[in-house]
């Protein structure tokens, strides 16, 4: 079981528990480490799939407030909308009487004899030949940014754009709750918004495909009165496109 699983809190109740774990979280020093946005979203998405047994289709979280180390998370989950196939779905997700995070979403499939994906993963160099990723300030032995090794393929802060190569350093299989937790690196793309916080983050899900590693294509549209907007592609080694999401963050206070 992955750090971000949750688990049921009773069969069919739609409510859902886990334990926040050093993994999951990211800090400046030992004793002020938070529960880090994307792994929320993976076990949020983690539980909606449980629950209705059904891959994601997309999915956003508005991060209202932050989970703790050691913090019980409750995610609720709510049926809104949809049909036979498809689910349109809702989540809370909190500590005890804190709400942190609300979530929509669809899940399902549909049959179709047609099948194209328009997006190209960009021509960079493989993750042998990249560099290691400069530490991070939030990085503490343990946690969440220890258990990736991320590669730069191109980082440019006056063009807004980083191409970075992700790999899990512990077994997994290629999941929608995995694809949430790398793609809310996304502030990390450039100088003045790393330690930024995040106020959303969306999830489209194009395909699910076994790869060593996964290529992060960040693109930041625009920095403007303390806020930045910008989307992430994710691509297979092979140049498969995985998913594309979106994001809103506020800059760090210099």
């Amino acid at each position: 079981m992955t750090f971000w699983q949750p688990y049921p809190d009773r069969n069919g109740s739609g409510i859902f528990r886990l334990t926040v774990r050093p993994e999951a979280c990211v800090g400046p020093d030992h004793n002020s480490q938070f529960f880090m946005g994307g792994v929320a979203f993976a076990t949020a998405i983690s539980a909606l799939e449980a629950q209705f047994q059904a891959p994601l289709l997309w999915s956003n979280i508005q991060f209202l407030s932050q989970g703790r180390l050691g913090d019980e998370i409750q995610i609720e989950i709510t049926k809104r909308g949809g049909g036979k196939t498809i689910h349109q779905v809702g989540a809370i997700v909190t500590a005890g009487d804190r709400l942190l995070q609300t979530v929509q979403g669809a899940l399902g499939r549909r049959s179709s004899d047609y099948e194209s994906r328009f997006l190209t993963a960009p021509r960079v160099r493989p993750p042998q030949e990249c560099e290691e990723k400069a530490p991070d300030a939030f990085a503490q032995p343990g946690n969440l940014l220890d258990q990736f090794e991320r590669r730069t393929a191109l980082q440019n802060d006056e063009s807004g754009r980083e191409d970075l190569w992700f790999r899990p350093k512990f077994p997994t299989d290629i999941s929608a709750g995995l694809l949430a937790i790398m793609a809310d690196f996304l502030l990390g793309a450039h100088t003045r918004t790393r330690g930024g916080t995040s106020l959303d983050n969306t999830l489209r899900i194009h395909a699910l495909k076994p790869t060593a590693w996964v290529l992060n294509q960040v693109q930041l549209q625009s920095i403007k009165d303390g806020v930045v907007h910008g989307t992430v592609h994710q691509f297979a080694e092979d140049g498969t496109l995985l998913s594309s999401g979106s994001q809103t963050g506020l800059l760090p206070k210099r």
